[in-house]
């Protein structure tokens, strides 16, 4: 909807693939200035499809979207926990990262078969209790049966920086106030937040710090939603 004439449906309503495929959101991690990161995820072909000896693979990128590390984790409960602090990713840093799901090569599913992770992310401060959120932006497929992640672009990009999203809440009795923003695309974002410019390559992250009562988004990416961080 770029010249905001007429709606368009989100990519993921035409996103077909004649294979079986996990797609993953865009996880934000940081362990910067005393944060701790804790993830939380189902075993969802378990869950779903009954399908045992499944693992996951997770990929862990920069804030420059520079692959740091690739961790698979198998014989997995319905439930499940990561402590990504323990995997000494980077010290007083941020960034991204992607789950996807697998099967063995030589188990066949149906093509038909599409599934997301959208599970929960922990957020501890100073070591405070973990505050949790769910993801909120779908941005990498791989296929079930290989490793081979690819950007999904399921979020469109406008011609115009004329996407405007006010965030809906009243900021003034923060202390301090963090927007965390993902590229989830394999193109450039240009944005604004008031009367800053700001810039995002593909698949990079950035923690900005704002001091407005009334936050304002602007960009050429059609629903440029931040994490938030209050405090």
């Amino acid at each position: 909807n770029s010249f905001k004439i007429k709606p368009v449906y989100s990519k993921t309503r035409f996103f077909k693939k004649k294979y079986p495929f996990s797609m993953s959101d865009a996880f934000l991690w940081r362990t910067d200035n005393n944060f701790k990161t804790k993830f939380k995820y189902a075993d969802i072909l378990k869950l779903f499809y009954n399908i045992k000896n499944s693992y996951v693979e997770f990929h862990f990128y920069s804030k420059k979207n520079e692959l740091i590390k690739i961790k698979k984790v198998g014989n997995l409960n319905i439930s499940n926990e990561l402590d990504i602090n323990s995997l000494n990713l980077a010290k007083n840093d941020y960034g991204v990262f992607y789950i996807y799901h697998f099967v063995s090569e030589n188990f066949k599913l149906n093509e038909n078969v599409e599934i997301s992770n959208q599970c929960y992310l922990g957020y501890s401060y100073n070591n405070k209790l973990y505050s949790f959120v769910h993801g909120n932006i779908l941005a990498k497929y791989s296929p079930i049966n290989s490793a081979n992640p690819k950007i999904a672009d399921t979020v469109p990009i406008s011609l115009f920086c004329n996407q405007k999203y006010t965030i809906q809440k009243y900021f003034k009795f923060y202390d301090k106030v963090e927007l965390f923003f993902v590229n989830p695309t394999s193109k450039n974002i240009k944005f604004r937040i008031n009367n800053n410019k700001y810039f995002l390559k593909p698949g990079c992250s950035k923690i900005i710090e704002v001091f407005d009562d009334i936050i304002t988004i602007v960009s050429n990416c059609l629903f440029l939603r931040p994490m938030i961080f209050t405090y």
